[in-house]
């Protein structure tokens, strides 16, 4: 038996322990620790900023407008509703949290100016006292009137309107909430005091004499309803998915793009390095640029058509400009276009950072991304408006004017996103052409150096 084959293999038989690799033992503890202090770093850096857009939440309240409008006042000599409304909502001003309530002059205002307002975000909610809110109570106590399909309706009187299509994570869960608790308390002193009011000067023969519908309305002169000018329908908040977790895992793919690409790269560049010669830069730049234009395309298109699948509306539930099919189609661009604006960052990235220490930079970019998507910035610090130039803000903004019909923004959003986009086109050739110099100057040096050899 030969000595090669007696001997193990010395690929499986050196110890973790064995003094020859005390040298590597340190290198691989540095790197964990370096790891690790960094990854403690960003925990409390980045995380710091997600968790700060949540943080009292409701201390902001009172940056969110709510208008209130008394068509009630306006409208009689002798209201019954609108002043108790006015009075309490303005009395909201003085607790810890409230809304930045505001009145409103209803004077050549109708309720669909008000909604328009609403769509347009020029305030979070309104309140509206409706014109008819005393008239109805007094016709419809008298037997003269004031019924809706032979019934008596008090919820007509007032009426909360807010956008939930405009962000839901708030509107659903904090704006409507919280204004059914401001409308109780006037709509229940209002009508406590109308119906005293009525018992008050009424015989015993009148108040025998009521029929249902006007026991109906002494019982409940008034309340309130809400209305949704662009509500999400039950069967449509799969749209939640791209607006939230789904950009994640689309930032995430640009991740892995930029990933393939860099190591695609690397043996093609090798092989013209050991030629002895080197690409040009206009060469170098077409390496870079051109792959990505039909993976991002596919990418995409893939994106859209899986929100399609899970039947997204893609006509703004007939509040847009345009049908489904074209809808669909500004859905895509506007895909795409955010594609641009999260991977060509990746791409520049990964050229400064390399490898090494590109997830940091997505763990970045991920989180002052999603930050300004997930709660708007209206209920945060004075920071947090960073947020309306992020690519989420402007790719959520304008899925939810295409899938829902929220406010059109989507010159901005296309602007916003091309603006990123040239950005990071620029900053990409920026860093290849400062390596591209340090290569030169690297090359230049050893071939000095060779040359000096040579001559000694």
């Amino acid at each position: 038996m030969s000595e090669k084959e007696q001997d193990p293999p010395a690929d499986f038989s050196t110890s973790i322990r064995d003094p020859r690799l005390k040298s590597q033992r340190k290198q691989a503890i540095k790197a964990v620790v370096m790891a690790s202090i960094l990854m403690s770093v960003a925990i409390w850096a980045l995380l710091s900023v997600f968790w700060g857009s949540t943080y009292l939440l409701e201390h902001y309240f009172p940056n969110a407008k709510l208008y209130v409008y008394d068509f009630d006042s306006a409208n009689n000599a002798n209201p019954l509703l609108g002043p108790y409304v006015t009075q309490y909502m303005l009395s909201t001003l003085e607790q810890p949290t409230h809304m930045g309530v505001i009145i409103r002059d209803p004077t050549g205002k109708t309720i669909d100016d008000v909604i328009t307002e609403i769509v347009q975000e020029k305030a979070w909610a309104a309140m509206v006292v409706n014109a008819n809110a005393s008239t109805m109570f007094r016709e419809a106590i008298a037997g003269t009137g004031g019924l809706l399909n032979g019934e008596y309706a008090p919820a007509g009187a007032l009426t909360v309107i807010t956008e939930g299509a405009r962000w839901f994570q708030v509107t659903d869960d904090y704006i409507f909430p919280f204004l059914t608790k401001y409308a109780q308390t006037p709509t229940l002193e209002a009508s406590h005091a109308a119906a005293a009011n009525f018992l008050a000067t009424a015989t015993p023969a009148q108040i025998s004499g009521l029929s249902d519908t006007q026991r109906a309305a002494l019982g409940t002169p008034f309340a309130s309803q809400e209305y949704d000018p662009r509500p999400i329908f039950s069967h449509q908040w799969s749209g939640a998915a791209p607006l939230e977790a789904g950009l994640i895992y689309y930032i995430i793919f640009a991740f892995h793009i930029a990933l393939f690409t860099f190591f695609a790269r690397g043996p093609f560049m090798g092989s013209v390095a050991k030629k002895g010669r080197r690409l040009t830069f206009l060469s170098t730049l077409t390496l870079r640029f051109l792959p990505l234009l039909p993976i991002y395309l596919i990418l995409s298109l893939s994106y859209s058509l899986i929100n399609l699948a899970f039947l997204i509306p893609m006509n703004g539930n007939g509040h847009a400009k345009f049908g489904s099919q074209g809808g669909f189609m500004i859905f895509w661009m506007l895909n795409l276009m955010s594609l641009f604006a999260l991977g060509f960052a990746m791409e520049s990235m990964i050229t400064l950072l390399t490898v090494k220490f590109i997830p940091f930079f997505l763990i970045t970019w991920i989180i002052l991304n999603i930050t300004s998507s997930f709660f708007p910035a209206t209920f945060a610090e004075t920071f947090y408006r960073y947020g309306y130039a992020m690519p989420f803000w402007h790719s959520t903004t304008g899925a939810k004017h295409i899938m829902w019909g929220a406010r059109d923004r989507l010159g901005l959003n296309f602007g916003v996103l091309t603006g990123w986009t040239v950005l990071n086109i620029c900053s990409l050739t920026l860093f290849e052409f400062i390596l591209r110099r340090k290569d030169q100057r690297k090359e230049r040096k050893e071939l000095s150096k060779d040359v000096e050899d040579h001559s000694s």
